[in-house]
């Protein structure tokens, strides 16, 4: 079976398909860890230091020669165009404004806390929001969106990223995902659900323009990513 890195965007049903990854490859495969880090320094110097211990540890298992490494990591072209050169990247993709509120929704079920508005209508206006609109950026061109800045660059950073992937798949269609990764490592997967939020999604009406904005970045990552690359 070929060596895989599973580059898994927070809220986009990941965790079910990297399960069912790692139990195929269970003789050599690896997930990133998660670190909260210190809960004294500012939430933008952790988030950034935790997300550089996690790529050194991706570089680890690399070198390791780990088959199978899943995890939330950052895509790292230097690493693919080196180490990493005979690995298949895959990741899973999802409607970015139904992301966006499924992150939130999970945030508040699973990590409350009271400097986070206790309403989604509350929580737009926040820095933190803006952070997790941007969820693909940061994943695939390196970065959020800052305040003011110009957001083409960073799409077609992302966008090019994403092209380089061997398998994406997107949220709304995971038996075609599935069947693509089955065919792509020559054996079935044993797909359950986990991590799954306990109802179903849903989109206030009456937010949606305001979440459509925050998310417009991403929002034309996936649509280009939609055209070329879905399910590839």
């Amino acid at each position: 079976m070929p060596r895989i890195i599973y580059i898994h965007v927070p809220k986009c049903g990941g965790s079910s398909f990297g399960a069912a990854l790692r139990l195929r490859y269970f003789m050599s495969q690896a997930v990133i860890n998660l670190d909260a880090g210190d809960p004294a320094l500012p939430a933008e110097t952790r988030i950034l230091a935790d997300y550089a211990r996690r790529r050194a540890q991706l570089h680890q298992l690399v070198n390791q020669g780990t088959r199978m490494i899943s995890g939330h990591v950052q895509y790292d072209p230097e690493l693919h165009d080196r180490a990493a050169k005979d690995y298949t990247f895959v990741t899973l993709l999802r409607d970015p404004v139904v992301r966006f509120v499924s992150h939130y929704n999970y945030l508040q079920r699973r990590h409350p806390t009271p400097s986070r508005p206790a309403t989604l209508a509350g929580f737009l206006d926040t820095a933190d929001a803006a952070r997790l609109a941007s969820q693909y950026l940061f994943y695939f061109a390196g970065q959020s969106l800052l305040p003011g800045q110009d957001p083409a660059p960073l799409v077609a950073r992302a966008t090019a990223a994403l092209a380089r992937f061997d398998i994406i798949g997107d949220l709304s269609q995971p038996h075609i995902f599935a069947k693509h990764l089955q065919r792509h490592i020559g054996t079935p997967l044993p797909l359950w659900r986990r991590n799954v939020a306990p109802v179903t999604t849903q989109i206030p009406a009456n937010l949606r323009p305001k979440i459509e904005t925050l998310c417009a970045a991403d929002i034309a990552v996936y649509q280009a990513v939609q055209i070329t690359r879905i399910a590839a």
